[in-house]
């Protein structure tokens, strides 16, 4: 994903790299996954391209795979992420492109980069495997960069999160807590009993299939008719487990907990697609802990396994931060919603555009309120009210217990990535108030986020929700008391 064109870096940063990898700097200028054609493979000691989520996995991961499995061949064997360490830096922008350079090289992960305030200065993080952890720690120290171990042995915070994955509390109905993260299948079993306990508030709605035959369901809560309408969704990038946690959380509190802000579905039609991608959500509990894309198998390339989701959309499709390259973690896919997940999707909200007036989509980490546009620098016209609406909720978030989140456009805070669902809910189903999140944390525990936190997370971005929904209200209805 290398972010910054190799024309921006100076030519003793060339010098460096070339000594210490003996590969070329790669950019969405120059690298072989952005070429127009896609059949042009790209080489395992290079970096991919531009992404906006930030979180990507190597084409090719230096990793340690449990079965006999080629190493070329991601995404069949379990993998373990012994050794590895996450690595933090703060770079100023004019040696970004050092940093961005080392990321796929060797299987090192570029998991986050988060511009520091308004400064020049970012804080990066970076997946380091123990084979290229002296390489990249001598590139530091090249360049004058300090740094840090945030995690020293990702495996061993894996195997924390695992610790209980099979364990269901023995509770009547369901078994859903927000004290552990729970598969797809306990969740599904949630929406079943919310339907059936709460028929006058929750309908579900099978609104299609995933690649692995599993049911994509959407849950309505609604106390009558001709509602404006709310959409969210989760779990879209299969190792963000807060994302699908939070989500069930939030239709927890409209649904069992209705009666403490009965307002929120006094005045709205609320959606919620708790898991977008659930094939991929159950390969990173059995196989890869890392594993973002969703599982479907291309036929000319069968050991390039999923799509990345958020590259999938029909909105400026493949234009900015994503690859043609089908092993890469942002592979754009062959075509515009070749993935039955994100069809699904588009079409649900086009059905529904003329009701649906807010679109959250929710991912993680990094604690940014996001709105459109994220393939361009180009603000929506609507900016204003859009930031606005966002301020109310990271106040709300921050008033709860201190949790700080950015607010902007993608580009602002991160970078530029086209194909996105939140570019296509605004650009194309003319959602006026669509957003991004990244939740918890900031990059101590990235995607490994603790059970514990999931509650507080939870919380914390259901409040968020609540001024959001708040402010739009009186945005779309001025003079109305919201109740």
């Amino acid at each position: 994903m290398a972010r910054w064109a190799a024309t921006h870096a100076p030519l003793s940063v060339l010098a460096v790299m070339a000594t210490l990898f003996g590969a070329s700097l790669c950019s969405p200028l120059h690298h072989p996954c952005y070429s127009e054609d896609p059949d042009v493979p790209c080489d395992s000691f290079s970096a991919s391209n531009t992404h906006a989520d930030d979180d990507s996995s190597p084409p090719f991961p230096a990793v340690k795979r449990e079965g006999n499995g080629d190493i070329q061949q991601p995404g069949h064997e379990a993998v373990s992420y012994t050794g590895y360490k996450l690595l933090r830096a703060n770079v100023e922008d004019s040696k970004l492109p050092v940093v961005d350079s080392l990321d796929t090289a060797e299987g090192v992960d570029l998991w986050s980069w988060r511009r520091k305030g308004r400064s020049h200065m970012f804080e990066v993080d970076l997946l380091t495997p123990p084979a290229a952890e002296p390489k990249v720690k001598q590139l530091f120290s090249a360049n004058n960069l300090p740094y840090q171990e945030v995690i020293k042995d990702l495996q061993d915070a894996i195997n924390k999160q695992k610790d209980d994955f099979f364990f269901s509390w023995n509770r009547p109905a369901h078994p859903m807590t927000w004290e552990k993260y729970h598969s797809f299948d306990e969740m599904e079993q949630y929406l079943y009993f919310l339907e059936a306990e709460y028929p006058h508030l929750v309908t579900l709605e099978e609104i299609g299939y995933s690649s692995e035959n599993r049911s994509l369901k959407v849950a309505k809560v609604s106390t009558g008719p001709n509602r404006t309408a709310i959409w969210i969704d989760g779990g879209m990038h299969a190792r963000e487990w807060i994302a699908p946690a939070t989500t069930m959380y939030i239709l927890y509190r409209l649904v069992e907990n209705a009666w403490e802000f009965p307002e929120l579905v006094n005045n709205f039609d609320w959606y919620i697609l708790p898991i977008a991608n659930p094939d991929g959500y159950e390969f990173s509990r059995t196989k890869d802990r890392l594993w973002r894309k969703t599982r479907s198998i291309n036929p000319a390339f069968p050991d390039c396994v999923g799509v990345d989701p958020n590259r999938n959309f029909g909105y400026k499709w493949a234009t900015k931060g994503s690859s043609n390259y089908p092993c890469s973690s942002i592979y754009h896919g062959p075509e515009p919603f070749s993935e039955p997940e994100t069809k699904a999707m588009a079409d649900f909200l086009l059905t529904h555009k003329d009701e649906l007036k807010v679109y959250v989509t929710i991912h993680a980490y990094s604690q940014m309120w996001m709105a459109p546009w994220s393939s361009s620098h180009t603000l929506a016209a609507n900016n204003k009210d859009l930031i606005e609406v966002g301020q109310k909720a990271v106040e709300a978030i921050k008033s709860y217990n201190a949790t700080e989140y950015a607010l902007g456009t993608v580009p602002d805070l991160l970078y530029l990535a086209s194909g996105s669902s939140m570019d296509f809910a605004h650009g194309t189903a003319g959602i006026p108030y669509s957003y991004a999140l990244e939740l918890r944390d900031r990059g101590n525990y990235g995607f490994i986020l603790p059970k514990e936190q999931i509650h507080p997370t939870a919380q914390e971005t259901f409040l968020g929700i609540r001024a959001m929904t708040e402010a739009i209200f009186h945005k779309l209805y001025p003079g109305k008391k919201f109740v």
